[in-house]
């Protein structure tokens, strides 16, 4: 079930992608909510972070991980978007499980016709993620006798994990609901205290509106679709400062094209000297 999974997160991207690029179809209005949905929540409004290290090794030492993020991006040339949010994540057993708190702020231009999509609201969001995979790549250097293996100044290592995430907007009484699951893959640099971390979220992500109505309805309603998610970009943490530092993107496919959200973050978690 979960290579189902898998392989489903990382083909629906794509085939979306080429689909709407042959077609040139326009969204339906089920595609659409959930498009919108997704981006004005935190699941789509905010750039993805880079994955754990190793969820399993957390020790009785695990602390707070404080969070910031900043996105914006641009719907046809007419409407630009800006996102800023707060978070805080929590170690607990083999899970980092987060909450997020953030504002979109929105302006567009006369010729843009839906007056909720230039109106800013708040956005709330949850998340779980933990790391199912763990790979050093290369050989480790061989251990000297009477002595404990230290961790090399240098290493490679290879990560798969999961991430779930669920967000709310109030969007102006139309009432956006979003959910998502994707399979984040990354290979990590260990340079001296420097880690380096870049990465690819593939998923799915559902959204929906509960209050909208479109031109060809007569009345309110709600709509809502499963739409294919692609998230990345490339993590940074400074050793023993605990400051980390993230450029990311996330894009939502549906038929016709869409938007793509760039943004940056950062987390601190405590000096980590102590450890």
């Amino acid at each position: 079930m979960f290579r189902f999974f898998t392989l489903l997160c990382w083909f629906m991207p794509v085939s979306m992608f080429l689909v709407g690029t042959a077609r040139g179809q326009s969204a339906s209005n089920d595609q659409q909510s959930a498009y919108v949905a997704l981006y004005y929540t935190p699941v789509a409004g905010l750039p993805p972070l880079a994955p754990s290290s190793d969820t399993s090794s957390h020790g009785s030492n695990s602390r707070l991980v404080l969070q910031g993020r900043y996105g914006q991006m641009t719907r046809g040339g007419d409407l630009w978007l800006k996102t800023m949010g707060l978070g805080v994540e929590l170690p607990v057993g083999h899970w980092n499980l987060a909450g997020t708190m953030a504002f979109l702020s929105a302006s567009c231009t006369p010729d843009w016709n839906d007056v909720h999509d230039c109106t800013g609201d708040i956005m709330l969001g949850a998340s779980a993620r933990r790391t199912f995979l763990s790979r050093p790549l290369g050989d480790a250097p061989a251990p000297v006798k009477g002595k404990r293996a230290s961790r090399p100044q240098n290493d490679e290592s290879f990560l798969v994990g999961f991430e779930g995430a669920a967000g709310f907007s109030p969007r102006q009484s139309e009432q956006a609901l979003a959910l998502s699951a994707g399979l984040p893959v990354a290979l990590a640099f260990r340079n001296g205290d420097l880690r380096i971390v870049p990465f690819l979220t593939p998923g799915l992500g559902y959204g929906r509106l509960g209050h909208v109505i479109f031109e060809d309805e007569e009345f309110y309603g709600a709509h809502g679709a499963i739409m294919p998610m692609l998230g990345g970009g490339i993590g940074l943490e400074f050793g023993k400062s605990g400051v980390g530092a993230n450029l990311g993107f996330q894009k939502v496919f549906k038929s016709n094209g869409g938007t793509t959200q760039l943004g940056v973050g950062m987390t601190w978690q405590g000096l980590t000297g102590s450890r």
